[in-house]
């Protein structure tokens, strides 16, 4: 899956959604238009990092801090104690006012996070811009 992701390669149905000014600022189509796939612009790209990490190791490879990370449908299998350490290292990682998206089954309630809810399993680190 990370190697899919990275590729940027869509197909044209799943851009649907995008706006048509960001189609044609960010995405680029098939030399071959008979496959009907686009590719992300490698401008984009460039800043887009696809790894994979193993949450249950404290101090994990990530060393960046990020705008957004995405964790979805993970923390459900995760003991509570296990899921708010995971939660820690991970809002460690993000950028003050970076968002963390997390499964729609998976909740943050009762946890001592920096954390604040924006939109359902959406929410936003607290913290100085």
């Amino acid at each position: 899956m990370l190697q899919k992701a990275g590729s940027a390669v869509y197909s044209e149905s799943q851009i649907e959604p995008v706006p048509l000014a960001f189609r044609h600022r960010f995405l680029l189509k098939s030399r071959d238009a008979s496959k009907k796939l686009v590719r992300i612009h490698p401008a984009l790209r460039k800043l887009v990092e696809f790894k994979r990490v193993n949450l249950m190791v404290p101090g994990t490879e990530m060393k960046a801090k990020f705008h957004v990370i995405f964790c979805r449908n993970v923390i459900i299998y995760f003991n509570r104690q296990t899921q708010e350490r995971v939660l820690e290292e991970l809002c460690n990682h993000l950028h003050p006012s970076g968002f963390l998206f997390l499964g729609h089954s998976e909740a943050i309630t009762g946890l001592s996070l920096p954390l604040t809810p924006v939109a359902p399993a959406v929410y936003r680190k607290m913290g100085e811009d």
